[in-house]
């Protein structure tokens, strides 16, 4: 008889170890708590239109890519386009466009740094050579912290292979960021630090002077190797691994959140709403802790949660263009130094994007844009305020945020709705107030990274929690590293 499993959080992560495991033959059940499949890498309704509950832009779906790879196994394909343009950064005093393409991005270094422009193109190159090397790693599906043999995946053969590529990680891995801008002698120097902060206070929860250099490097050239829009949004790729683990036998519950979790006789024993049963494995996508060493959330650096606006636009603003440029999908927006709204509330850049609207039949609204915008927020300056202290601040917080977008762009002059929403917002969408993984330092993505195995008997956790990286690429391989840590082998063909 097959191995009966839980997944716990219908997030990417949970997901595709749900889809790697049922295409295996193990009996899978997913249990989420929402109504909706994916997470942060999911969607939601508001003004019967689809929203996107975080993630936006994709990674790893270029051929031989990561996702790439992961979605060939199990079958699956999903529409999706790549953006040569993807994203404008626009700080105190100039604003860089981020390219795909590797000469683009080199004369957009040299236009935008040009005080320092030889020593901000040579710090760049040495960093795509060590992200160059940090993705052959990766791509091996060696599995941090190592406990078991198959932990390995292909790194053997790798570094065999790869032993001056190996040489130089080993050289880097204590370092960060910061390290890297002393050798050139840019550590002071503002402009750049600003972008660079600006990238991985988003990509990584924290700045250069704490961030770990090797995996931090691949989040800030991952833009090179492609990124994508996934046609209506990224919830299409985690709703399409639900209907793959479906059509592989298994079952996918929604609005059912798990109420007790209980380890009896060798068998985990799940109550939840619709579904109460008793399983061989769980896995804890929730990224909740249900008790004990039941997830790595009980950690309190797991904590940032995230504001937002949900808006639709005229389509007319499509004419709109940046410093003489077509729009890009995405724009980060340093606040002003003197935005105290949103320094003391927030922290990180001002992320807005722009994509096609769609109703909640998945069907597209003519003549209309979906903006999203979104500030990294501490969720307990959210949890205990009265109705009319939450409405107050939420609207201080929104006005702030329209502020610094209406001195890029004049979206007030577009907007069709407009709401606003917080952490709390979050919980009631997603399950969840917090939605981002732990901060890249050195301790936590390389002297002590957090397993995707528990202390507990056949309780794995899996997601932002246990792969520190960019967003939801690094979930999905956390659900391939569980995947294999079930199976006690190497999943992947």
């Amino acid at each position: 008889m097959s191995k009966t499993v839980c997944v716990i959080g219908a997030g990417i992560g949970g997901l595709l170890a749900g889809a790697l495991l049922a295409k295996e033959g193990y009996q899978v059940t997913v249990l989420e708590k929402a109504t909706r499949v994916g997470g942060s890498a999911g969607s939601y309704v508001r003004n019967k239109r689809i929203f996107p509950a975080g993630a936006t832009i994709a990674f790893g779906l270029e051929e031989q890519g990561l996702l790439d790879m992961l979605f060939t196994e199990l079958d699956l394909n999903v529409p999706f386009v790549l953006l040569d343009h993807p994203m404008d950064v626009v700080m105190e005093d100039r604003q860089i466009s981020l390219y795909c393409n590797k000469k683009a991005w080199e004369e957009e270094l040299a236009r935008v740094f040009p005080e320092r422009q030889r020593d901000v193109i040579a710090f760049w190159n040495k960093l795509e050579q060590i992200s160059e090397a940090v993705y052959g790693v990766t791509a091996t599906g060696v599995s941090l912290p190592i406990q078991r043999v198959y932990d390995l995946g292909k790194l053997p053969s790798h570094a065999v292979t790869h032993p001056g590529s190996m040489l130089r990680l080993a050289r880097h891995a204590t370092r960060t960021v910061e390290d890297l801008l002393r050798t050139y002698k840019l550590d002071r120097y503002e402009p750049l630090r600003q972008f660079i902060d600006a990238q991985l206070l988003d990509a990584a929860q924290t700045d250069c002077t704490e961030a770990a250099l090797l995996p931090s490097s691949l989040a800030l050239t991952i833009y090179r190797r492609g990124s994508f829009y996934v046609e209506k949004g990224m919830s299409q790729l985690s709703e399409r691994l639900a209907e793959r683990i479906v059509e592989l036998g298994g079952e996918v519950i929604t609005a059912s959140p798990v109420t007790e979790l209980l380890y009896q006789e060798k068998k985990w024993h799940v109550t939840s709403r619709k579904k109460t049963e008793a399983y061989d494995v769980v896995v804890n996508n929730a990224g909740v802790s249900f008790g004990p060493r039941t997830s790595h959330s009980e950690s309190k650096e797991f904590a940032w949660g995230a504001f937002r606006i949900d808006a639709l636009l005229s389509d007319t603003f499509w004419q709109q263009e940046l410093e003489g440029k077509p729009l890009p999908f995405a724009i980060q927006i340093v606040p002003d130094k003197d935005q105290t709204v949103l320094h003391s509330n927030g922290h990180g850049p001002v992320y807005v994007t722009f994509q096609p609207a769609y109703d909640r039949r998945n069907e597209r609204v003519e003549n209309e844009i979906m903006m999203t915008c979104s500030i990294h927020t501490y969720a307990e300056l959210w949890e205990e305020l009265s109705k009319e202290e939450y409405k107050e601040k939420k609207d201080i917080v929104a006005q702030a945020m329209l502020a610094e977008i209406q001195k890029v762009l004049p979206v007030e002059d577009y907007v069709l709705y407009l709401e606003a929403g917080s952490p709390e917002t979050y919980k009631k969408y997603i399950g969840k107030s917090e939605v981002g993984g732990f901060p890249l330092t050195v301790k936590n993505a390389i002297l002590k990274p957090k397993s995707v195995r528990s202390s507990l008997p056949q309780l794995y956790i899996v997601g932002e929690q246990s792969f520190p990286g960019p967003g939801t690429l690094s979930s999905a391989l956390s659900g391939s590293h569980v995947a294999r840590a079930v199976m006690k082998t190497w999943p992947l063909k």
